[in-house]
């Protein structure tokens, strides 16, 4: 049809002007094809023009959707940036998950801060975490006053918490609806004035533990995306299965202190000379620990140690352990095996290896005639010279049937005549500070 058009506008052009040429005296052959030329040439021209008129235009037009290709492009690849720092970010939080002893309040603000970072339009946030009896504590926040939030004592059920991520918008219109009036004025007040806000359910096999909140505040421009909501779904997830974790490590914790505490009670019973002394030791050796500056997991175990050192005594003969006079050489050897025992039964109670070496250890001697294994100096390991002070200082000032306990000057004086021999003389002088020091 476009190729024809020319044409039909080339031929009429073509008769008019052979109609003007016409002249009946002069009709020849030269005048014919005069305006054949002229028919031809302007078909040629018009098709031209209308060929260069439409690639023009499809040019133009192309050029325009390349562009906005190229803009959708641009888009995408800093939507593609955005994305990969979110997914180094979030390996970065995956790494705390090798640190299972690490206080919530730590992987909280974490979390809470990465959140803020990868979720751009975000400008304040907070974490509320629930607990059996359904209260939700802000546990932390940026942008909110939340000790002023939790003093409002919110329960779960006032609350927003959805099934996966959510944008919300305007949420305080939800929130008068879910709360008292009083309580919704003060929370509002607190929480501010929020255009649209990202709920993110902290959540683990339908046990939820709480919510993350990211907000917007009313006046911005900005605005949350749906991508947004996946990367705050695995967060939440992680965050969840942190949590369900730690909760687990804290049962068997208190499982296997259950049993330590069980077990030191049976010896108890069993050695009439036992009871208190394992809990002076272990609180003793916990003061000397913090003193020297052990960390919190240190403490820890020189704690449980301490309550755990005479565990073995279970295997000696009660006759020996209850003997009113001194013990002959023979008895003695069967006494010598008690901390070699302990070791053997701690040993076999996972996450208590490392205790049941500081047990095996606590009697040997700085100058290497201890025993089980003779070790001396700082080859006996520091939480066992620890003990091997206090375990000895309260021996000497406890009553015993075979000799007269010492006072506590006289015991520390002991301690002291024996520093370097006996005992670690660095130990033994922090002992004395704290002894003296509780004294006055």
């Amino acid at each position: 049809m476009k190729k024809v058009f020319p044409l039909v506008i080339a031929i009429l052009i073509s008769i008019i002007l052979y109609g003007n040429s016409i002249n009946p005296s002069t009709n020849n052959i030269s005048t014919t094809v005069f305006i054949i030329s002229v028919f031809i040439f302007l078909s040629m021209l018009i098709t031209v023009i209308i060929d260069r008129y439409t690639f023009k235009r499809k040019y133009f037009e192309k050029e325009k959707e390349l562009l906005s290709l190229n803009s959708e492009l641009e888009k995408s690849y800093k939507k593609i940036e955005k994305l990969n720092s979110s997914i180094l970010k979030t390996l970065e939080l995956s790494s705390f998950f090798a640190t299972p002893k690490l206080m919530e309040k730590d992987f909280e603000k974490k979390v809470l801060d990465l959140s803020l970072e990868i979720i751009e339009p975000a400008e304040n946030g907070s974490i509320f975490l629930f607990d059996k009896d359904n209260n939700a504590k802000m546990v932390y926040a940026k942008g909110y006053d939340y000790l002023k939030i939790n003093e409002l004592d919110l329960k779960t059920s006032e609350l927003i918490i959805p099934e996966n991520a959510k944008i919300i918008s305007q949420i305080h219109n939800i929130n008068a609806n879910t709360m008292s009036e009083e309580k919704f004025e003060k929370f509002k007040k607190y929480g501010g004035d929020l255009k649209e806000t990202l709920i993110t359910p902290i959540a683990f096999n339908n046990e939820i533990f709480g919510i993350i909140t990211l907000d917007i505040n009313n006046g911005s421009e900005a605005s949350f995306e749906d991508y947004h909501t996946k990367i705050m779904d695995y967060f939440g997830k992680m965050f969840a299965g942190f949590l369900k974790m730690l909760n687990f490590i804290k049962q068997e914790g208190k499982f296997h202190k259950d049993i330590a505490l069980t077990l030191v009670k049976a010896l108890e019973y069993y050695d009439n000379y036992t009871r208190g002394h394992s809990e002076r030791v272990a609180n003793w050796a916990s003061l000397i620990a913090e003193k020297m500056g052990f960390d919190k997991q240190k403490i820890e175990h020189i704690y449980w140690a301490g309550v755990l050192h005479d565990i073995g005594k279970i295997f000696v003969p009660q006759s020996i352990l209850n003997k009113a006079a001194r013990l002959i050489p023979e008895e003695f050897e069967k006494i010598k095996l008690h901390p070699v025992k302990g070791e053997e039964l701690i040993n076999k109670v996972e996450n208590m290896q490392y205790i049941s070496k500081i047990i095996k250890h606590h009697h040997e001697r700085y100058d290497g005639k201890g025993y089980p294994d003779g070790l001396s100096g700082e080859n006996i390991p520091i939480e066992s010279r620890i003990l091997a002070v206090v375990d000895s200082f309260d021996a000497m000032t406890s009553e015993r049937p075979y000799k007269t306990p010492l006072s506590k000057q006289q015991a520390l004086e002991e301690l002291k005549r024996m520093s370097w021999k006996q005992f670690d003389g660095n130990i033994v002088n922090i002992f004395y500070d704290i002894i003296t020091n509780s004294e006055e």
